[in-house]
């Protein structure tokens, strides 16, 4: 039975919509994790907020949010503000109009140093010429529930380093399929990927969608903000001249290391041994005494139960009880004698 969807709406393209649902493809469940326990008591910790400068605890409906601007200094946020600045950013356009230049670095030419790159670039861009005007900038969202593929591009010139999650995408009801294999199969035709946006958990999403199987697959991907250019970490080595026997030896050696990716080498087998000492260490323990669940055989043994205490007290014996009840009308009938003289005299 297949994990309930992280995401259900929409998938549209032009004025073709299906209902669709998002299911998250990795899992988090088998990892091994550990809480922070008292050494003596072997208890559970708990984390408390506390203040850094009074030392008081504070309140949970007391936490805030706060951007460090200096050493102890902080502007404070207000939910409100981040929601307005979440619908702003959803309409804005791009600050640099991205570019429509091939993705491919020119052959031999050395990246550029630190402190000249910024002037290298203004250079660069006064000297071009403008060869087609920008993409206009994607829409506004205006369903949260709803990813429209406004853009396909090659999957070949996304960059790894930008992926970030992939889910698994599937149609939600049977009303959904044919848009939803119309979708799938025209992309498949094409050989390339749609993007979109998504708004996951309040926070709107870049995302690109492939054809995977009879489903789709697709990947969130990061800001252009959050990957490192890599020519600080590379622009210090240098252009070694190599022997063309020394390359060919190499070449050899990783053509009889060559075969096919198996997802069997992805083996976590530090977890694998982990789980196998956790193991042994539960079966060298002592076991406790837990209290079993209610079942129906625990109910017919406790009717046998009553039974047998019901056969072993034998049956109630109602003397006093009788005696009790008799005592009132043993009254009443030696009353009754004087009432019927009254009547007779």
């Amino acid at each position: 039975m297949p994990p309930r969807p992280h995401w259900k709406g929409y998938l549209k393209l032009s004025l073709v919509s299906c209902p669709i649902a998002l299911y998250p493809a990795i899992s988090a469940a088998e990892r091994v994790s550990f809480r922070q326990v008292n050494r003596q008591t072997g208890h559970r910790l708990r984390q408390q907020l506390v203040d850094s400068e009074t030392g008081e605890v504070v309140a949970s409906h007391n936490k805030g949010r706060g951007y460090e601007i200096g050493e102890n200094q902080f502007l404070m946020v207000q939910d409100e503000e981040l929601e307005a600045a979440r619908q702003e950013g959803r309409s804005r356009p791009f600050t640099a109009a991205p570019s429509r230049a091939s993705a491919a670095p020119p052959s031999k030419v050395e990246p550029p140093k630190r402190d000249t790159a910024l002037r290298l670039v203004e250079t660069s861009r006064r000297e071009e010429a403008p060869v087609a005007p920008p993409p206009a900038p994607p829409g506004r969202i205006e369903n949260n529930r709803t990813i429209e593929l406004d853009r396909f591009v090659p999957q070949v010139q996304i960059d790894p380093r930008y992926y970030h999650t992939p889910y698994y995408i599937a149609p939600r009801d049977q009303v959904g399929q044919e848009a939803f294999a119309v979708i799938r199969d025209a992309m498949a035709a094409k050989d390339s990927v749609g993007m979109g946006r998504v708004i996951l958990a309040s926070r709107e999403r870049p995302i690109i969608i492939r054809p995977m199987g009879s489903g789709l697959l697709g990947i969130t991907l990061r800001y252009a903000h959050e990957v490192r250019s890599e020519i600080e970490y590379f622009v210090d080595i240098p252009n070694v001249m190599l022997p063309k026997e020394m390359v060919k030896i190499t070449e050899h050696i990783l053509a009889t290391k060559t075969e096919d990716f198996d997802p069997a080498h992805l083996e976590d087998r530090y977890r694998t041994v982990l789980i196998e000492k956790l193991r042994e260490k539960r079966a060298q323990m002592p076991t406790k005494s837990v209290a079993s669940a209610p079942s129906h055989q625990n109910v017919i043994s406790l009717m046998d139960a009553l039974r047998r205490s019901l056969a072993v007290e034998g049956p109630r014996r109602p003397v006093e009880k009788t005696a009790a009840r008799r005592t009132p009308t043993a009254r009443k009938t030696c009353k009754s004698p004087p009432a019927r003289a009254r009547r007779g005299g």
